[in-house]
């Protein structure tokens, strides 16, 4: 065997190490869960679902804020193991009740065919209860992380978190009126 063989050979092989474990990857989460086990394709689940209940427009969205990350988060962290088990059954529910209805995963409906299957899930006719409290726990967790977010309490609330140049904590206020300061 002469050196250009080996020396291609060495290569073919190290690169095909180097390539090999992203082929054979698995479905998995993005970011670490402590206490409950999802496949991608769930946790794409999630995500397309907070993004159809909070779809981005002219302002922020719920994918801006990670807001199938929190949900995620609060159910690993928050929730007894029982009724993480239950979180988990309600999307497989779920899924399985997109399937049944519009014949597709509901990850891949278009987005009008959500938002159909969402109403649908709204009016809570022939919907199983583990699905229907899915959805209610991921919607509710979606409007949490969208209203607690910079973003939305700094753009759309006007929060300050410490009083502006407006504040004067020496001024008296004037008699009769808790509104109103005295102009010194």
């Amino acid at each position: 065997m002469n050196r250009r063989t080996a020396i291609r050979n060495v290569v073919i092989i190290s690169a095909s190490s180097a390539i090999l474990p992203s082929c054979l990857q698995q479905d998995k989460v993005t970011f670490p869960l402590k206490n409950i086990s999802l496949t991608g394709s769930q946790e794409k689940l999630v995500t397309e679902l907070s993004n159809t209940i909070i779809p981005k427009s002219n302002f922020i969205g719920a994918a801006d804020v990670k807001a199938h990350e929190f949900t995620l988060m609060m159910v690993d962290d928050c929730y007894a193991p029982g009724d993480q088990k239950k979180f988990i059954d309600g999307l497989n529910q779920f899924d399985k009740l997109a399937k049944d209805k519009l014949g597709k995963s509901f990850t891949g409906l278009s987005g009008t065919e959500k938002k159909e299957f969402l109403t649908a899930i709204e009016s809570k006719e022939n919907i199983p209860e583990e699905a229907s409290k899915f959805y209610q726990t991921v919607k509710r967790y979606t409007v949490q992380a969208f209203t607690t977010s910079k973003q939305y309490m700094t753009e759309v609330r006007h929060y300050k978190i410490a009083p502006g140049s407006n504040f004067k904590g020496c001024v008296p206020l004037v008699k009769g009126s808790t509104l109103s300061y005295e102009e010194e």
